[in-house]
């Protein structure tokens, strides 16, 4: 009759294994911390998009806003729902200039990069920028 013995015991374990699995369990609770912050902003912004569509505040139909709300909320827990940089809003800024006569386009430019004044917000339906230019009559 044969007996067999198992022993069971971490000193078989290399260093580099050990430590090698628990880094990669650290990796992987932040990673889950992450993404649980991330669904947390979704949820606030969305209920707070959502109270702005329940009072009439968002220059919408009730129904668009919420159908908004809700596609922005699933774009980002999808992690597709980005904010542009500075730059880029820049360029998108100066690139409807280019819908002016070339006479004009530049007052549009310079309109776009902060000359003149600049009044309301895309919140309450738009913005208004004014350049006063003083020109010399024609003789």
């Amino acid at each position: 009759m044969k007996h067999f013995s198992t022993k069971s015991s971490t000193s078989n374990l290399k260093p580099a294994g050990l430590i090698a699995g628990i880094i990669s369990s650290v990796l992987l609770i932040s990673t889950c911390v992450a993404a649980d912050r991330e669904d947390t902003r979704a949820r606030s912004r969305y209920e707070y998009e959502r109270s702005l569509c329940d009072k009439g505040q968002s220059h919408q139909s009730k129904e668009t806003c919420l159908r908004e709300a809700g596609a922005a909320r699933q774009q980002a827990r999808a992690g597709s729902l980005s904010t542009e940089s500075e730059e880029q809003l820049q360029r998108n800024r100066e690139r409807r200039c280019e819908a002016h006569a070339a006479a004009d386009r530049e007052y549009c430019l310079q309109r776009m990069r902060g000359k003149g004044t600049q009044s309301g917000s895309a919140e309450l339906g738009g913005i208004l920028r004014e350049l006063t230019v003083t020109t010399k009559p024609a003789q």
